[in-house]
């Protein structure tokens, strides 16, 4: 076994509208099947927060994971607009003092985009709070992902929920955009994760599984097989989501 656990950045708690596959609804049970693959932790998002109802998914999730050492509630956020979300000041200082250190955004799902003037001041006052904020690929284009990350370079994007085909593009954001990372899961390319450690470091990129949708094994098995050192096993392995967890940043 390697001198490290893993946490999981990409997990999902909740009954989706139009269930596809595995699902998962109680969060103690999500402890105990992640910990068979050495995964102590995580950030968990709601179905409802995604799909339904984002305030009252992300109260939903906080309440689902009070008691659960290691796994951390990643609220769904969108601009105050429509009066659905407080000003994004109050947002964070909701965030911050429910210990909530996390959020991610479903502009397609929720009907608004993320150019400055409809999502500028949420993205500011989340990138004030140093809160890494995750992009669902078949939400954000990379594109859009580029584009915020310019305008807001002190704030961490971690676009999750990918797939290969997007190397092209995604290297090119990743090469642009220092304040940009990967998470995993959906990223099996053959030898894909030494490539982006040798040409961005290890640094940038985060695990993550996409439980209960995927086994966790696979993503396990592509940190731990990669030719890399273990120092970059670590990092990927849980080092550096605790790092942006913390306030690191880049």
């Amino acid at each position: 076994m390697p001198g490290f656990e893993f946490f999981d950045a990409n997990l999902t708690l909740g009954k989706p509208c139009v269930p596809k596959g595995r699902i998962q609804t109680d969060a103690e049970l999500m402890r105990e099947e992640l910990a068979r693959f050495g995964i102590a932790g995580g950030l968990v998002r709601h179905t409802l927060g995604a799909e339904l109802h984002p305030l009252e998914g992300n109260e939903r999730l906080s309440a689902e994971l009070s008691g659960i050492d290691g796994f951390e509630p990643v609220w769904a956020v969108m601009p105050h607009w429509t009066g659905e979300f407080p000003e994004s000041h109050d947002l964070v200082g909701r965030m911050a003092a429910g210990g909530v250190r996390a959020a991610t955004v479903y502009p397609g799902r929720h009907g608004f985009p993320l150019r400055p003037s409809v999502a500028g001041g949420l993205l500011s006052a989340l990138e004030e709070l140093g809160a890494p904020l995750f992009l669902p690929a078949g939400e954000v284009a990379l594109e859009t992902a580029e584009e915020t990350a310019r305008d807001h370079p002190l704030l961490p994007l971690v676009i999750c929920d990918t797939s290969y085909r997007l190397a092209r593009e995604l290297y090119a954001v990743l090469g642009n955009c220092p304040n940009v990372h990967l998470e995993i899961s959906g990223y099996m390319v053959p030898r894909g994760i030494e490539d982006i450690c040798r040409r961005f470091g290890a640094e940038r990129l985060i695990f993550g599984s996409r439980y209960p949708t995927f086994i966790p094994g696979a993503a396990v098995a592509a940190v731990m097989y990669a030719a890399i050192s273990e120092r970059e096993k670590a990092l990927i392995a849980s080092g550096n989501a605790a790092r942006l967890l913390a306030g690191g940043g880049r």
